[in-house]
């Protein structure tokens, strides 16, 4: 086998990044954006908002923690899942759009209570939009950017990352997807001076492919997969914009409804327009290219990014799903440190842990809260040793893995690499 190098290392490897990849910045997670929402609800005029806005928070909220436990005992108690703020975005868009496919016991409680709450609404408040436009217009637009803004004076766990950006030895660029808002990645890497490329060039959307890339622009393609908060639409032309660049007549013409511009709540992320159009592209392109997937701080309840990952994952026995996460999945999970193989171990029912993942990630699949049209959704992991999981932080997978430039990454990649020529050519 060829000796593998930094270079050679990155060219095989796909990073995708979760919102536990930004918790160290002092982001929130989804699910303490909703403890955060759950908390604010106890204070009196949180937020400035009326009572009839309080009480419909307080009612899908109880609904989604019913939800919850209902898919929990679904999976025969086997997996424990909790609510998060997508989820709670996802509900009120379905309500406001009046779908027909909601969550007990919001659907039982339809006629009296959700139409009383509105014409409560309507009564105190001058917008003519309605109770639940204005609950996801105000999740979106001023509690999302408030949970995301990360403390500066945390943003040393990256380090690691930006020193391996300056390494003569790497110059093919990181290859970064990402499901957040935040511009955690952006400020660390800005603070180092030097920028990931995201796409746009002095604020406008020239897209990932381009040859137009500043000089200043440095080894690290980044792509905004959901958006961003400081991503706008404007309503003349439909253009996406990034905010800081913008002119006095552009700042007057963008579309409130899409100020920051970022796809927020479970259900359809399917746009056939750009930046999102091109961006999902890529994703499924590199994917396609890309032998080892690096899951950091993802959650895995995105049914449309999940359904990629798996196309992918199936299309070759020698892919490999690295999951990075001190906190995801069941719960039962055997015990380990960093440095050994997760799916090596097994637990009372005799499955490796790789199936035991897998089968949480069907799980979600196959859930009709998750996606309109969960039978179209892809739910099997083949291979047996297709994941494996690492129950670290992001902050202790730089640390070991990216410092050094990225001796021990090097190291976990040429394993890989050795097992696969081993299986290809046993004698």
């Amino acid at each position: 086998m060829e000796k593998l190098d930094l270079d050679i290392i990155m060219q095989k490897c796909l990073f995708l990044f979760g919102a536990g990849a930004s918790y160290d910045s002092g982001c929130l997670t989804s699910s303490q954006m909703l403890e955060a929402l759950e908390e604010e609800l106890n204070k009196p005029k949180s937020f400035k908002l009326i009572e009839p806005e309080a009480e419909a928070l307080r009612f899908v909220i109880s609904s989604l923690e019913y939800h919850s436990k209902w898919r929990s005992l679904e999976s025969g108690s086997q997996f424990r899942f909790t609510s998060n703020i997508e989820e709670l975005a996802l509900v009120i868009r379905k309500i406001k759009n009046r779908e027909n496919f909601l969550p007990y016991p919001i659907t039982g409680n339809w006629a009296d209570k959700l139409i009383t709450l509105e014409k409560q609404f309507d009564s105190k408040s001058e917008d003519d939009k309605g109770l639940f436009a204005n609950l996801e217009n105000k999740l979106k637009s001023e509690l999302v950017p408030l949970w995301l803004k990360h403390d500066s004076a945390k943003l040393g766990y990256l380090d690691p990352l930006v020193q391996i950006l300056s390494s003569d030895k790497l110059q093919t660029p990181l290859e970064c997807f990402t499901l957040n808002y935040d511009k955690t990645i952006e400020d660390a890497l800005k603070k180092h001076e030097t920028m990931p490329y995201t796409g746009f060039v002095s604020s406008e959307w020239k897209g990932m492919e381009t040859l137009d890339v500043p000089d200043n622009f440095d080894k690290i393609k980044y792509y905004k997969l959901h958006g961003s908060i400081d991503w706008v639409r404007l309503q003349l032309d439909g253009s996406v914009k990034e905010l800081d660049g913008l002119t006095m007549e552009q700042k007057s013409d963008i579309d409130i409804e899409h100020s920051p511009y970022i796809i927020f709540g479970h259900g359809s992320k399917t746009f056939s327009f750009n930046p999102f159009f091109d961006l999902i592209s890529s994703f499924k392109k590199k994917l396609e290219e890309r032998d080892y997937i690096f899951a950091i701080g993802y959650s895995f309840f995105d049914p449309y990014i999940n359904n990629l990952l798996i196309e992918a994952l199936n299309s070759s026995p020698y892919k490999k799903l690295i999951i990075i996460n001190p906190n995801w999945g069941p719960h039962d999970l055997p015990a380990n440190d960093e440095t050994e193989k997760f799916d090596l171990y097994t637990i009372n029912s005799g499955q490796s842990v790789s199936q035991i993942l897998s089968e949480y990630i069907r799980q979600i699949q196959l859930n009709s809260f998750y996606s309109e049209l969960p039978e179209f959704n892809l739910s099997k992991i083949g291979g047996e040793k297709t994941i494996h999981f690492m129950e670290i932080g992001f902050n202790s997978f730089l640390e070991k893995y990216f410092s050094n430039e990225g001796k021990e990454l090097i190291s976990m990649i040429s394993d890989y690499e050795q097992s696969r020529m081993n299986e290809e050519s046993p004698f």
